[in-house]
């Protein structure tokens, strides 16, 4: 059985979807085993700190790798002379006492925007395994990596090796058993689903119609050439759905990164700055930074949820929002199908152009969720196999 078991992978809460995963997992875990000592490796200390201040867990501060490090600098001559070098994840000499760890980034074993993809963190995990770690890959979305051979064969390896892979939506578990990783795979909610909501959680009365909308700069740079030609797109889109919905619009922020290309809150900023006085009057931009936790306050107030970030979409189906994902990868697809049942709440992130296609899909959809189904699913199963 588990009993002291370290988390890590993530760069800090800012992002509510980390936050949904390390609150979810905690919940987990703890009815699992009650006694089990929970610890969170933070890359982000002080802000993860006060973001998790009532979460029962320990919060472990892990110095953020400089930029000039000597580590970097040796990768950086390396490149020129296209000699690829993996900057190490961490040292290994503070990891002690713990029994299990899980790599919770959820899809950072995937490629990147630009093809490429990240070894480090996999590789120091297998470090760990060395030394008598259990390792599981929790909440994953993983793949697909044909599109880069070096990854496919790297990671088809790599995931071979770990102790348990717990994938979180259909997508990933079709991908890795067609990759023959079946001994090591079992499928379970996502965390984030099993984040209790705020007691008197009641959703507002109000006249006429409000649509949230999850848009993110990191989703754009899969789809577009720049930020600059997303931001104006999706700009005339948002112009489009309130001309022809008759509707307002709440931006709903997840990320309140300290990079300006993965912040929603900026992102929807110059989105909104692009607008005609008379639709920016029908927008409200949520920048109070409420964590996952309380962005579901605001989230009740809407009719339906247009979400670019997975987790933003899984919030509102946690408080029984109607809501349509906008898919940049595979993980969108796979969880739309995982909790509706079909994939017929899911678009691509382009076709959120596509006015007329968005306002059939929210009014003809039966958005009949597994939700309750989800919350009680048995994660001793899992553990115990």
């Amino acid at each position: 059985m588990m009993e002291k078991v370290l988390l890590i992978g993530i760069d800090g809460v800012y992002n509510y979807g980390c936050e949904a995963i390390v609150r979810g997992t905690v919940e987990i875990l703890k009815a699992v085993n009650p006694k089990i000592e929970v610890t969170y490796a933070s890359y982000n200390f002080e802000d993860d700190r006060k973001r998790l201040s009532d979460c029962d867990i320990k919060i472990l501060p892990r110095p953020k790798r400089r930029r000039w490090s000597w580590y970097n600098i040796v990768r950086k001559c390396l490149s020129y002379l296209h000699i690829p070098y993996v900057v190490p994840y961490d040292k290994l000499d503070w990891v002690v006492g713990f029994d299990t760890v899980f790599s919770i980034g959820g899809d950072i074993y995937t490629l990147a925007s630009n093809g490429s993809y990240n070894a480090s963190l996999p590789l120091f995990l297998e470090q760990l395994q060395q030394r008598g770690i259990k390792y599981i890959l929790w909440g994953a979305s993983v793949g697909k990596f044909e599109e880069n051979h070096l990854a496919l064969r790297f990671f088809s390896h790599h995931l071979s090796k770990i102790n348990l892979i717990v994938s979180r939506e259909s997508n990933t578990w079709e991908y890795l058993q067609s990759l023959n990783l079946n001994a090591n795979l079992c499928l379970a909610p996502d965390p984030a689903f099993l984040v209790k909501n705020p007691v008197n959680l009641v959703p507002e009365q109000h006249e006429g119609i409000i649509i949230g909308i999850n848009l993110s700069p990191l989703s754009a740079l899969y789809e577009y050439g720049s930020i600059e030609e997303a931001v104006a797109i999706q700009a005339e889109a948002v112009i489009r759905l309130i001309e022809r919905r008759g509707c307002e619009v709440l931006f709903l922020p997840h990320v309140l990164s300290p990079d300006k290309s993965d912040n929603d809150l900026l992102y929807m900023k110059a989105i909104y700055d692009k607008l005609p006085k008379n639709f920016q009057d029908k927008i409200m931009i949520i920048d109070s930074d409420p964590g996952f936790v309380g962005l579901k306050r605001f989230i009740v107030k809407c009719d339906y949820v247009i979400a670019a970030r997975m987790h933003c979409a899984v919030n509102a189906i946690t408080v029984s929002v109607p809501t349509l994902f906008l898919s940049y990868s595979e993980k969108a697809k796979g969880m739309a199908e995982f909790v509706y049942g079909s994939k017929d709440m899911v678009v691509a992130l382009g076709d959120f152009e596509n006015t007329q296609l968005v306002i059939e899909r929210l009014e003809k959809c039966k958005f009949q969720s597994r939700i309750e189904e989800i919350r009680d699913f048995d994660y001793n199963k899992i553990f115990n196999r």
